[in-house]
């Protein structure tokens, strides 16, 4: 019963998850850009960036100990746990170098910062829709 109950709150928690990133990148996202000035949307993306990476990486560390404490633990779970955690924390980090990229000019590295932290989301979002396949 309680490892049913475990499970069900990952599975839950993924869902959040991967609602999280499918309604940043394809409903705000692009409101955003079409809507406000390039002044106003990057006050917007400097504010909710950090917060939504920060939210996810924390989800995931809640994952990563229902996971733990589970008797039988899902090894693809404790994975997707994991990639939740750690990918978003990295982008987390990043955030005052992209913004200094940008600030500064350097399209290169803003380009890169940018590419990386795509690459990132878009694993978190896949490993969560799919571990519970697995």
């Amino acid at each position: 019963m309680i490892m049913n109950l475990i499970m069900l709150s990952h599975l839950i928690l993924s869902g959040f998850v991967v609602g999280l990133i499918f309604f940043q990148t394809a409903l705000s996202a692009p409101i955003i850009f079409k809507y406000l000035s390039k002044d106003q949307s990057s006050i917007y993306i400097r504010k909710i960036f950090p917060k939504l990476f920060m939210i996810i990486a924390i989800t995931g560390l809640i994952c990563f100990a229902l996971q733990l404490s589970n008797r039988i633990m899902n090894q693809m779970g404790l994975a997707a746990s994991i990639i939740t955690f750690v990918l978003p924390s990295i982008c987390y980090f990043m955030v005052p170098a992209t913004n200094e990229a940008t600030d500064s000019g350097n399209k290169k590295k803003f380009k890169q910062l940018h590419t990386l932290s795509v690459i990132f989301i878009v694993v978190v979002f896949f490993s969560n829709m799919l571990w519970c396949f697995l």
